[in-house]
């Protein structure tokens, strides 16, 4: 057995032992767990600290695997009357977090392994020990970094419509009649800050629903998690809850039931969904028959939730609807060359051999009349958060197809002339306008930076939408910028990563079981070990982990 399978059968060890470690009151401890997420700081809220392993240290990053361990732990048929936790169950709750916390941490240290960022030994007396073998930074890293930005871009936008709508909330009474009118702009406001989530055009349909009636499900949601915010969220029926909103959306009660299921979390799927560290459920199933709102799943990344669920419950007909992404794609950057002096594609334009054959294609087609630049754009978009080190090694080489993309462009253009592009665009422009100089580019909506595969063309500027929209401060292009495609295929090479490589720093020793405390020791620079010990918990003797690295 080697390091990596060793430490697998040490994290199956402590899940295990951790699925017996729930208390036995019925329902009750997924409802303290709910809970103590919801307590937690958002993420956009605080200054995150630098962490070995995930980049930036993340609050609720233990949060899917703990409720996925309590699923797992509790009887279907089990209920109980008494849905207030109590404070031991509250302090059993956050020490259950925190435990699980360390487990995914463990968990990603392994991930890293295999995708060659770390490497790992185990001296076959019960330590692993794990290093950092490149400076390169991981594409997870820069991934969720990205997403961030992005995030907190929309959140610093929305921020004083929404802690005004709060502001008015708390002092409303509400009775007031206008008060269901508030609460629908307060719900707004938090989808407008999930713009970055849900990457179709808003006609789209997904999973046999439209993108609006999906966000106005989800609207309806949120406004039912924000009237019970502050107090402790009770458990509803499944039928309640589609009544009413059936009877509120006017929508019929068929769809509201499958939307729903989309949005919860129960015992079927909790696994597929605790791949992803941090990513907290909308809905959690309370039993058979009720359902648990999460103020913090449903107002974080409760889209990326939704659409990680559509993939696995029909992943064929899910990527059938990866044109749709493309399609909101190119209109999101189109949307940046509103200007009169650009032109662009109407979609996709096919380039073909001599013999007719498709050589290759360009995803969106950007003409600058005012300098005689051309932009070729090819858009990727990758589901964001890979749940394994092999699909993210499948998102890597579909992203990096783009340099036979690229290449083929390039050919046909040295063939044919940029001028042929242009009249495909428009023939009376092409009649009065000549391209002076072709910018190639590559973007993907979230993730196109990898440590690791093939090395990028570099005739071409390679960036993420994130990245795009940063460097441009989200503002259009302007009819008085001196050259706008010349200027963004030189800055995105150029542009310095949001999160940079690991630094050295003083060393922290984390154990990975629950009520363990963490201690400082010096170690190596860029080094983590994972560590079996023996530790005591109140039930029994539990092998504990424990992971020594750079703080």
């Amino acid at each position: 057995m080697n390091a990596h399978e060793r430490i697998r059968q040490v994290i199956d060890e402590r899940e295990a032992r951790l699925v017996a470690s729930v208390p036995p009151t019925g329902q009750a401890p997924i409802l303290a767990l709910v809970r103590a997420v919801d307590r937690q700081p958002h993420a956009l809220e605080i200054d995150p600290s630098p962490d070995f392993v995930t980049g930036y240290r993340r609050a609720s990053l233990g949060g899917a695997k703990a409720l996925q361990l309590c699923l797992e732990s509790i009887d279907d048929d089990t209920t109980t009357n008494q849905w207030e936790s109590g404070e031991a169950l509250d302090d059993w709750a956050d020490q259950f977090l925190e435990a699980c916390r360390q487990l995914a941490e463990a968990e990603l240290v392994q991930t890293h392994c295999q995708t060659g960022f770390m490497r790992m030994i185990d001296d076959g007396n019960g330590t692993f020990d794990a290093w950092i073998a490149t400076k390169r930074v991981p594409a997870s890293w820069r991934e969720r970094a990205d997403i961030d930005w992005w995030a907190s871009s929309l959140s610093r936008r929305h921020g004083p419509e929404l802690r005004n709508l709060c502001s008015r909330r708390h002092d409303a009474d509400s009775n007031d009649p206008g008060h269901e009118g508030h609460d629908r702009q307060l719900t707004d406001v938090y989808l407008a800050r999930m713009a970055y989530q849900l990457p179709y055009p808003p006609a789209a349909t997904i999973s046999g629903l439209a993108i609006e009636t999906w966000r106005n499900i989800l609207g309806w949601l949120i406004g039912w998690a924000v009237r019970e915010r502050g107090e402790s969220p009770e458990p509803r029926t499944e039928q309640s809850v589609i009544d009413e909103m059936s009877s509120s959306l006017s929508v019929d009660p068929g769809i509201i039931e499958h939307a729903v299921a989309a949005f919860t979390l129960d015992r079927g799927n909790a696994a597929w969904h605790a791949a992803v560290p941090g990513a907290m459920p909308p809905l959690v199933r309370i039993g058979p028959d009720l359902l648990l709102p999460s103020f913090h799943g449903l107002t974080t990344e409760p889209l990326f939730f939704l659409t990680r669920e559509l993939r696995r419950r029909n992943a064929e007909a899910y990527h059938n609807t990866a044109h749709l992404r493309e399609v909101a794609f190119r209109q999101d950057l189109f949307a940046l060359f509103q200007d009169k002096r650009f032109m662009t594609s109407a979609g996709r334009i096919e380039l073909r051999r001599d013999s007719g054959n498709i050589r290759t294609d360009i995803d969106a087609v950007v003409f600058d009349r005012k300098t005689g630049t051309l932009g070729v754009f090819e858009l990727k978009s990758p589901d964001p958060f890979a749940r394994s080190a092999a699909e993210l090694t499948r998102q890597r080489d579909n992203v990096l197809y783009a340099n036979r993309q690229i290449s083929g462009v390039l050919d046909w253009l040295k063939r044919h002339g940029a001028d042929a592009i242009l009249d495909r665009i428009d023939r009376r422009t092409a009649k009065t306008f000549r391209v002076q100089k072709v910018y190639p580019f590559v973007i993907g909506r979230y993730l196109v930076h990898f440590n690791d595969g093939p090395q990028p063309d570099r005739r071409a500027a390679w960036g993420t939408w994130p990245q795009v929209l940063r460097l441009v401060d989200g503002q259009q292009f302007a009819s008085a910028g001196a050259n706008p495609l010349a200027s963004l295929h030189t800055r995105l090479p150029a542009d310095t990563p949001i999160i940079g490589s690991p630094t050295t720093g003083a060393s922290h020793e984390t154990t990975l079981v629950p009520h363990a405390s963490s201690s400082i020791r010096p170690t190596l620079p860029y080094r983590r070990a994972l560590q079996t010990t023996k530790r005591h918990n109140a039930r029994d003797e539990l092998p504990g982990t424990t992971l020594v690295g750079e703080g």
